[in-house]
């Protein structure tokens, strides 16, 4: 017994209090020999349990809403809410003589009595800060979904800790008294819109050097190599999912955002993420091909283009079946579940599970994929490392073509490792947004700065805006020049370019 209630204390404080209290119950149930609480038949894990002091009296807490989907009325069964205050009035009571009615997103689904097994139902209301809704409805999972057109975001969903509904009495005027189901609901006082505004710009910002940089690699033609080209995809599908994420803030911020635009724009959003880091998957794995030694230096020329075209099937392809995947799901008639997108009941863009499912899920795998691509380059560099300085002396021209394929390793690290720092902060955010919020937007302006600096700062590439604007102020661009965009190098061109890139 002692054993049992050891076991509970030792997970409450390694854990903390896993809920509020408004969300949870006081147990006074059986303690059973594996930590766990049995309570009106509901078994209480030691990881959902929690003890507090009470005015002196040490008391147990549960997490009902861990365990089964809650509901929240106002005020007990068979009391109503009148002037302000539950009162009890039995026939006026609707939910607790009805029932709840719970939707399906937009259209009922079924009515359930506060007796159902299959929801627990909380009696309470939530403060501070309360507001009566009329347009809501509660959702089969027990959250509340509100429209609330005075804020920033126009709809969202709150959980059982931050809502009650229940029958609202009021008197008429020849004397008689009429119930209406209503929802109180718990709102910060005052909602800080300036994150909205600080996030836009800097992403806004770090578009600029983005495109800045997209725009370097495609006026220099000794930059139209494969490399250059693959890293352009890449720049680009950046540019729109911040572009559009940006847009989708303002309108927010300006309450100018609809359902049907919010829904377009998460797509939009998604899929150039997806398509973003399925690039940068693309560049791991052609550095890692070329120091594999799987390539034939005479048949590089013959394949540049089928390279693209496969290349572009996988960073494009993939991401394009991902958002349709989103999107049937979204628009199908499947019931809500932890793995459905739910997007416009969330929120605009993917958020909770989902986003967990199907945006960092993609990026971690990838993420991975690439740390290991990394890993089998600088092994690979390290086996070679006795046979590269022999060839130093012996081939000038496969050293530097070695030292060009370095360098543009060393790039691909470096990009990784900012758009590694990036998704860390993102989620870090997430769990500490009043402490990370904005560091994780500065450094969003860093971005596009940190990629315009390593790609473009460099002295080969500023020696060739240089010679380009020349041949562009003068008006005698080469013919050798435009024959580079065409994959045609001389050997010392060859040296020049990768060492460049």
């Amino acid at each position: 017994m002692f054993a049992s209630l050891f076991m509970v204390l030792f997970f409450s404080c390694i854990n903390g209090q896993p809920c509020e209290d408004i969300a949870s119950i006081e147990l006074k149930g059986d303690l059973l020999s594996d930590g766990s609480i049995l309570h009106d038949g509901i078994n209480f894990p030691p990881k959902y349990v929690y003890s507090k002091n009470i005015s002196g009296e040490i008391k147990t807490f549960g997490c009902v809403c861990e365990i089964r989907s809650c509901l929240r009325k106002c005020c007990e069964i068979g009391y109503a809410f009148y002037n302000r205050t539950c009162t009890k009035l039995p026939n006026f009571d609707k939910i607790g003589n009805n029932g709840v009615k719970l939707h399906y997103r937009t259209e009922y689904s079924r009515t359930v009595g506060l007796q159902s097994a299959d929801y627990f139902v909380m009696y309470g209301r939530p403060s501070p800060f309360m507001y009566r809704e009329a347009n809501w409805y509660v959702q089969e999972d027990g959250n509340l979904y509100i429209e609330v057109p005075t804020k920033v975001l126009p709809w969202m969903t709150v959980g059982p800790d931050m809502y009650c509904i229940d029958s609202f009495v009021t008197d008429n005027a020849d004397g008689t008294k009429t119930s209406e189901i209503d929802a109180l609901v718990c709102f910060p006082q005052d909602e800080d819109t300036s994150d909205y505004l600080l996030s836009s710009s800097c992403m806004l910002v770090s578009c600029v050097f983005i495109l800045a940089t997209v725009g370097v690699y495609v006026w220099l033609p000794q930059l139209h190599n494969i490399h250059g080209r693959v890293l352009i995809a890449y720049l680009l599908c950046l540019f729109v999912g911040f572009i559009f994420l940006a847009c989708m803030q303002l309108l927010l911020l300006s309450e100018q955002m609809s359902k049907t635009s919010c829904l377009v724009m998460t797509f939009i959003i998604y899929y150039a993420l997806l398509s973003a880091f399925f690039w940068l998957n693309v560049m791991c794995f052609d550095i890692w091909r070329v120091f594999s030694g799987k390539r034939e230096m005479r048949l590089e020329k013959i394949f540049v283009r089928s390279k693209l075209r496969a290349y572009a099937l996988y960073a494009f392809g993939i991401p394009t079946l991902l958002t349709i995947v989103l999107a049937a799901l979204h628009f199908s008639s499947l019931p809500d579940r932890p793995w459905m997108p739910m997007l416009l009941v969330t929120g605009c863009f993917i958020s909770g599970t989902s986003k967990l499912i199907y945006l960092y899920g993609p990026i971690v795998i990838l993420c991975v994929a690439n740390m290991t691509l990394f890993v089998l380059t600088a092994l690979k560099i390290a086996k070679t490392k006795q046979e590269t300085s022999v060839l130093n002396s012996r081939d000038s021209s496969r050293h530097d073509q070695q030292n060009g394929d370095m360098q543009r390793l060393f790039l691909y690290v470096k990009l990784f490792i900012v758009m590694g720092i990036n998704w860390i902060l993102e989620v870090v955010s997430a769990l500490y947004p009043n402490t990370f919020f904005r560091v994780t937007d500065a450094y969003n302006v860093l971005i596009g700065l940190t990629i315009f600096i390593i790609f473009v700062c460099k002295r080969k590439i500023i020696q060739l805006l240089k010679e380009r604007y020349k041949q562009v102020r003068r008006g005698r661009v080469s013919q050798g020049n435009t024959s580079w965009s065409r994959g045609n190098l001389s050997k010392d061109e060859m040296t020049l370019n990768t060492n460049s890139t």
